[in-house]
Formats: structure tokens, sequence, C-alpha cells
């Protein structure tokens, strides 16, 4: 099963501009621009890092192939929903000149939603969310298998990784024999979502991996280019790329075995739509056994119009969220340098998974703990904005907005309650 074709997370938030540009009748080309607009708009005011470029998004807005495909996906997406009526779309950015003053057409629903979402983004993100698992089964099989549908039989999937040192090719050999040993042990002692026999284990994760660096062998060896070859030959041989496909084939396994199966590009883009529409959440970094672990954080009901939607959210959720802050501190601060900080995207994994909420509303708790919004906590959180570090990909800093501008937090430190310190925000 493939979600080839549909929005990425990022075309998920160019719905409703592209919706919004149908409806006021601008061709191809103006939505288009409408698209790349928001997109540099997103970019630059969820900037954390100073790495936002007004100049080359400048100049890439004289780039006619720029955003060419986004705005192709979320234009078919508008179709396959019924927002948007069917019409031929250019396949290349060297066609689209032609389709520059093509017209579309907002459909009823279509219209329904752009004005939902507009004057009520939530409510309409919630509509999209409907619309999609009406859409596209793959998506509401993902909810099931993470335990967010009624008929789920588990409350998460996760996923065991292992993370190992080592580069000599010796070790690589033995890598992908210790990874096959360790996944069938964390099946046969671990509570995982899912399940398989030692055999298809091995055999499953084996014939991925050999198929895949079969494959880029043979990539490697079309390549023109001898010092492209050459740089093609020793990625294909690195341990960063075993690992890749290591990985790769036990996400295939596990959803496969759990009655849903995904390729790891397609799984990826539905951990991330439903981390954004607040109905799941992923970590690679929860304390305890090396693994990628998804799980609800909503309770969802039906589907198209009618579905509803039972977020862990909320004064309730953010208390419990901040109540076990100090326990997971405790469990975690012999890996804090001496200055006793640690990683904000460290501790907040271990909370979300624990309270099984998201990411945003451990951010949201956090936040009104440092503002002494939740009353008789018996501790008090210092954040730094010092970096604490390689910060993974999957994972962001805490940004909090204050009367001067955002302030961006890496790490934080948490005191007892005999060792209260004032922190102005």
């Amino acid at each position: 099963m493939s979600v080839a074709g549909i929005p990425r997370l990022q075309e998920l938030t160019y719905l409703a501009t592209a919706a919004q540009a149908v409806d006021e009748g601008k061709p191809f080309e103006q939505i288009r621009m409408a698209v790349f607009d928001w997109a540099k708009l997103h970019a630059e005011e969820n900037d954390s890092t100073g790495s936002f470029d007004a100049d080359k998004w400048e100049k890439r807005r004289a780039d006619r192939a720029a955003y060419f495909r986004n705005t192709v996906v979320v234009l078919k997406e508008l179709m396959r929903l019924g927002w948007v009526k069917r019409h031929d779309l250019p396949s290349t950015p060297g066609s689209a000149r032609a389709h520059a003053h093509v017209m579309l057409t907002t459909t009823p629903t279509g219209r329904e939603w752009t004005e939902l979402v507009t004057r009520e983004p939530l409510d309409g993100f919630d509509a999209l969310a409907g619309a999609l698992i009406e859409a596209h089964p793959q998506f509401e099989a993902f909810l099931r298998l993470v335990g967010a549908r009624p008929d789920s039989v588990a409350s998460h999937l996760t996923i065991p990784l292992m993370r190992s040192g080592g580069s000599s090719r010796h070790d690589d050999v033995n890598y992908l024999s210790s990874f096959v040993a360790y996944v069938v042990e964390k099946v046969r002692t671990s509570d995982l979502g899912w399940s398989a026999s030692p055999e298809v284990i091995e055999g499953a994760l084996r014939d991925y991996v050999s198929r895949a660096v079969c494959r880029d062998a043979r990539r490697a060896e079309a390549e023109p280019d001898l010092s492209a070859r050459e740089k093609r030959r020793k990625e294909t041989g690195s341990r960063k790329r075993l690992v890749a496909l290591c990985e790769e084939a036990a996400v295939r396994l596990a959803f496969t075995a759990a009655g849903c199966p995904l390729d790891y590009v397609s799984h990826e883009l539905l951990r991330r739509w439903t981390r954004f529409l607040g109905l799941a959440n992923f970590s690679y970094y929860v304390p305890g056994p090396s693994a990628l672990r998804i799980w609800k954080t909503a309770d969802v009901i039906g589907s198209g119009p009618a579905t509803e939607f039972r977020r862990a959210v909320g004064d309730a959720t953010r208390r419990a969220a901040m109540e076990i802050v100090p326990v997971v501190w405790r469990a975690e601060e012999q890996l804090a340098a001496q200055n006793m900080f640690l990683p904000v995207w460290r501790i907040r994994a271990a909370v979300c998974w624990e309270r099984r909420i998201s990411d945003s509303e451990f951010d949201a708790a956090l936040t009104a703990a440092v503002r002494g919004e939740i009353p008789d906590l018996a501790f008090q959180v210092h954040l730094d904005g010092a970096s604490g570090g390689r910060t993974p990909r999957s994972t962001k800093p805490l940004v909090l907005a204050t009367a001067s501008g955002h302030r961006i937090y890496h790490v934080m430190r948490v005191y007892g309650a005999d060792q209260l310190q004032e922190i102005s925000v």
C-alpha cells in the first residue's frame, strides 16, 4: 500500500491557500504563486534558527518551476476530495506555461470548506481530517494501528531499532545479523502492537536489505560521472546507509505484520499528517530500548463530515503532563551535563509517551508552568537558549511568545520545591 501522489505534510497547509485562490477565480499560474507566497510566509514565521533568506526566496519567485509540483499535488487532492471540479493539470513545469491561464471551479462543498477553514482554521482542519479518512483508506488504517479508532486493538505501534557504532566492513556484515536478533527478541518480550514469527522477521528484514543494496549498487554503476559513481559506491556501502535500510525494513515488516502493508515513505507522510492534525505522535527518543514509537493522541470516531475528534488536550491534560516531569527528570538527570541541563526534546519525548499526548500539548503545558499558570506544582523549570548539542531532525526547540517577540529554548532544568527560582518570560 502506498500513498504516493497525495500531499506531503507541508502541502496539507497549502490546501486552504489553493482552495481560496480557486474560489477567487485565479488561474493556475496565480494559484501557484499563492502557494509560493504562503510557503515563504510559513518559512519566515517558523524560522527558529535564523536561516530564513529573503533574497533566496525572492530569486526563487522568478522560477516558474518553483512550487509547481506542490501546486499540482494540492489541486489533485482538492479534486479527489470533491472540493474542486476535475480538470486536466500540467504534468511538468515545461507544460505549465500552456496551463497558466486555465481556470478551475470550486464545488459547493469546496466553497463551504474554504469558508470554514478561513473563518475557523481548527474546525477547518478537523473537516479536512475527516475527508482524508474517507478518501484514503491507508490513513484510516494508520490511525487504527496506533490506537485512535474505535476498533483499534493496540494503543501504539512500536518498531524496534538498534543504534550501534563502528564502521568496519566486518562490523557491517554482523550488524544485519545483530539487528535481526534484536528485533526477534523485542517481538518476543515486548508489547509492540504487532507480532511475527522469528522466521518471518528474519526473512523480511534480510530480503528487504538485500534487494535495496543490489538496487543501490545498480544505480551507482549506472552513474555516468566517475566521481559521482565513486561517491554513490561509498554511500551504498556505508554504515549509515545500512542502518537506514534496516529501519526501512523494520517499518515495512511492522506495518505488514499489523495488517496494513505500507512502504517507508508512505508511513513517514502519515505519521507527519497525524502529528500535524493532532491525532497521533511519534518519537525515536522515548527512554528505554531503542525504537520508533507511534501512539494516538486522540480518539477518532467516524469519517467524512460526521467525524468526531476527542483529543488529549486542555488544562487537565497539561497538569497531568507537568506532574510527571520531575519523575522523568530524575530518571534522565544522570545523562545531564555538569550544569544539570537536559535537552527539551528528551524530556518532551518521555512525557508525551507516558501521557500519550502530542508535542504541542507538552509545549503548551511547559509554557503554562513556566508562566505560573499551573498552580501548586512542587517544582519549577528553568529554560535556557543554549544549544545543548545536536538536535535530532525529527524534534524541535521550545518556542515561547513574549512581549518582545519569540524566544527559543533548547535545554531545561528542573528545580525541587526547596530550590525555586523565578524565571522571566
